[in-house]
């Protein structure tokens, strides 16, 4: 047996290659080699269930339903295609008429683009019902730290305001929220970036937050009665703001301060990374105050050399808006290096983001929040599964069946 069950067979090689040296038939013999070649069949099946019918006092006659999602008197396809169906769109992004293609290609039997489309919206069903969604929430606001980030997708129908009938305003968004190590992963459609729609979700974790720089989360912090315990601005987004600006004339005036500015905040992750590694809860205090020193020194030059510079887009100079920002949110920004177990940076969220960008770029929208909300719903649990051991197709076999893998709240 090899790794997935597969069973070895094994053969001889019938006769020895001949070689420019000449024939090999009297060599002494020196053993065997081995070689492996893996491949899978495809067995197409078709089983047809006889239903016992049963017809009671009232003349109702009752049929019981078929396995596997099965129609009384008609015809459906199998859990393997569905799996097929939903593996190809969900997770490889495949539109769904190209994925119904695939499948004949590969699996040899036609399908209809109806008919993928039925499978996502079973397996959606099947998460539901499986409590999916709120073990996902649990288990994330359970989570000592978490990273998010939202990404504008292309929803053909906008969606309506059940009050008023009128259509929300805004462009619709898909949202991330996930641990830094990217374990759990829970993307959910946004109708618009409004601030109270982006923090919805998270106004009840008490833990530790790493963004980019979007105000909304700073809404979590004033809310009356905020749970949450700090947020971490993203320090790599940060430098690239200050690549941006290092980039603006005239000369390399800019460049200088920026560049102290990261300098001192990668000096400061290594120092994190070392106490890590050490097992030490804190930085040494003096060394802390000295990285610190020179950040704030470099942000009050970028303030002053900045304050009354012109802009020709109008406004203040992106030097200074930079500059003041990284003065009101520092304690945001070395967040990190008072709280060692915090990520420095929002990169898994924006990983996160991915695959609804990827999604976009090869199908171009979709067509309804509804259909948003669904995709966000198989993509959360195919990622989240996938990185808890489960192949796709082991995951959306056992979500079909009543019995999809479900996250747990980590341990307190």
């Amino acid at each position: 047996m090899t790794a997935g069950g597969a069973k070895t067979r094994r053969e001889v090689a019938p006769k020895l290659p001949a070689r420019n040296s000449g024939d090999l038939a009297g060599a002494e013999d020196a053993g065997t080699a081995w070689s492996q070649v893996w491949d899978v069949q495809v067995v197409r099946r078709r089983v047809e269930y006889l239903l016992p019918r049963r017809r009671c006092g009232c003349s109702a006659v009752t049929t019981p339903c078929p396995p596997d999602g099965g129609v009384v008197n008609g015809v459906s396809f199998g859990p393997v295609l569905g799996t097929a169906a939903v593996a190809l769109t969900a997770f490889g992004n495949v539109p769904t008429e190209r994925a119904a293609m695939l499948v004949e290609v590969m699996l040899g039997q036609r399908v209809s683009a109806g008919f993928v489309d039925r499978a996502n919206a079973r397996l959606a069903r099947q998460l539901q019902r499986g409590g999916f969604e709120a073990a996902m929430r649990a288990a994330l606001l359970a989570e000592p730290v978490l990273t998010a980030d939202e990404s504008p997708v292309e929803v053909v129908t906008p969606a309506v305001d059940p009050d008023t009938g009128a259509a929300v305003s805004g462009s619709a968004h898909v949202m991330v929220i996930r641990t830094p190590d990217e374990r759990l992963s829970w993307l959910t459609g946004l109708v618009s970036r409004c601030y109270d729609v982006v923090i919805a979700g998270l106004r009840a974790f008490t833990g530790h937050l790493v963004v980019d720089g979007y105000g909304a989360y700073q809404r979590l912090l004033a809310q009356a009665g905020g749970l949450l315990a700090g947020i971490q601005q993203c320090v790599v987004h940060v430098m690239r703001r200050c690549r941006a600006v290092a980039k603006l004339g005239p000369g390399g005036l800019h460049a200088a301060w920026t560049g102290q500015v990261s300098a001192a905040l990668t000096d400061a992750h290594a120092e994190v990374q070392a106490a890590r590694a050490r097992g030490e809860p804190t930085l040494d205090p003096d060394r802390l105050a000295e990285l610190r020193q020179r950040y704030d020194r470099a942000v009050d030059t970028g303030i002053v050399h900045n304050r009354h510079r012109d802009w020709d887009g109008g406004g203040n100079h992106p030097g200074y808006t930079l500059a003041v920002w990284l003065r009101d949110y520092a304690e945001q920004v070395w967040h990190f290096t008072t709280h060692l177990h915090v990520d420095w940076s929002s990169n898994a969220a924006e990983r996160g983001v991915k695959p609804a960008k990827r999604h976009q770029a090869v199908s171009g929208y979709w067509q309804t929040n509804q259909t948003l909300n669904r995709w966000c719903l198989v993509q959360s649990y195919l990622t989240s599964a996938r990185n808890h051991g489960l192949t796709v197709l082991d995951a959306i076999t056992r979500a079909l069946h009543g019995h999809p893998w479900l996250p747990e709240p980590v341990a307190a």
